[in-house]
């Protein structure tokens, strides 16, 4: 399983999405968007290579941002209520329970996809993210539900 070579991690890698952290998120960003706003001023404004560049640099700015706000639980931008509307209802434990697993799982697709983008620069010199890695699970719970739904699916040991 993916998660058993990296149980004793000690380079700074993220083993579950509930250990992603902003300051992380941010490092990759900080990486990837000066390169790609520097390729797209390398080339002709409406050429292709500029149109790819600059379109490529809006999407990691975007998933960056989408990363921050569901790791720090803050919406970006202004909430508008309008007056008169009655207040949303309280949920439930299960459903307060469903979105935070629904979160954990959003943030780790978003930071496994910002990993695949800057893996793209693994070979440059100085490439600083070694432990920049993709996330398997979304907090330790969910590990071990997956290892005990595998031991279930192996069946008893010793039956081949």
């Amino acid at each position: 399983m993916a998660g058993d070579e990296d149980a004793g991690r000690t380079d700074g890698g993220v083993r579950y999405a509930d250990g992603l952290t902003v300051g992380l998120v941010w490092e990759v960003g900080d990486f990837l968007l000066p390169r790609l706003e520097r390729a797209a001023r390398a080339h002709p404004p409406g050429s292709e290579e500029c149109i790819t560049a600059s379109a490529l640099a809006e999407a990691v700015a975007a998933l960056v941002l989408t990363l921050e706000s569901l790791v720090t639980g803050r919406q970006p931008g202004r909430v508008r209520v309008r007056t008169g509307m009655p207040p949303a209802p309280v949920p439930t434990e299960e459903e307060r329970r469903v979105r935070a697993e629904l979160r954990l799982e959003r943030i780790r697709e978003d930071w496994n996809r910002l990993c695949d983008l800057a893996a793209h620069w693994s070979s440059v010199p100085g490439y600083p993210g070694s432990h920049w890695r993709g996330i398997d699970f979304r907090d330790a719970a969910h590990e071990r539900w997956y290892d005990e739904r595998r031991r279930q699916a192996a069946g008893p040991p010793g039956q081949d």
